[in-house]
């Protein structure tokens, strides 16, 4: 699979792809910003995934009950789902897309790739992350409190896998771009160099 993504799709097809796959993600990320919203959640999303604390989480559970939007918040969870699938595609896409920036043998394009692959993490972790939260709001005051540990571990996860997926395109883009600047450079340069005098 990684010999095939060096070759194909075409940069043409994957700057399709990645801009249809960021219009798709804005629109999921709008719907799953403002579900999350509707639930009235105490706290912002990446406080409570990163809490580490079972009763801090229970405590947040507790006033959705005492509000009555925890079936909101359930439902919050759901479309997150969608949410991470136009993350996997995204972010594959635009790492694929970035390799397109060096010659086809060049080992920047088989690193590109490879990152693309790697990308995957983040979506990964965060569906176990959703996972396990089904299972803590299944008795949202009463989970073992462990699982408060496991839940936070895969949002670090998720968030860390995040950060390096965009630092690897920005570091992919930038050095695919120096790259082509010096071989038009060098193609600039080559005759210039057959005429002169030895």
């Amino acid at each position: 699979m990684i010999n095939r993504l060096l070759r194909h799709p075409s940069a043409l097809w994957l700057g399709v792809i990645t801009l249809l796959a960021l219009v798709a993600n804005t629109l999921a990320t709008q719907w799953l910003n403002e579900s999350y919203a509707l639930s009235r959640f105490p706290v912002p999303y990446f406080t409570a995934q990163l809490s580490f604390n079972a009763a801090q989480l229970k405590g947040w559970y507790a006033q959705l009950i005492e509000w009555g939007t925890l079936d909101v918040y359930v439902r919050t969870q759901f479309i997150d789902h969608v949410f991470i699938a136009t993350v996997l595609v995204l972010h594959a896409a635009a790492l694929v897309w970035a390799s397109r920036l060096f010659p086809a043998y060049h080992r920047g394009r088989r690193w590109m790739v490879w990152a693309a692959m790697a990308s995957a993490v983040a979506p990964l972790a965060d569906t176990l992350e959703n996972l396990v939260s089904y299972v803590m709001l299944a008795n949202p005051l009463g989970f073992p409190d462990a699982l408060a540990w496991v839940y936070s571990s895969f949002a670090g996860v998720k968030f860390a896998a995040f950060t390096l997926t965009y630092v690897a395109l920005a570091l992919g883009v930038a050095a695919g771009l120096v790259v082509r600047w010096r071989a038009r450079q060098r193609q600039r340069l080559a005759p210039m160099a057959a005429w002169a005098p030895r």
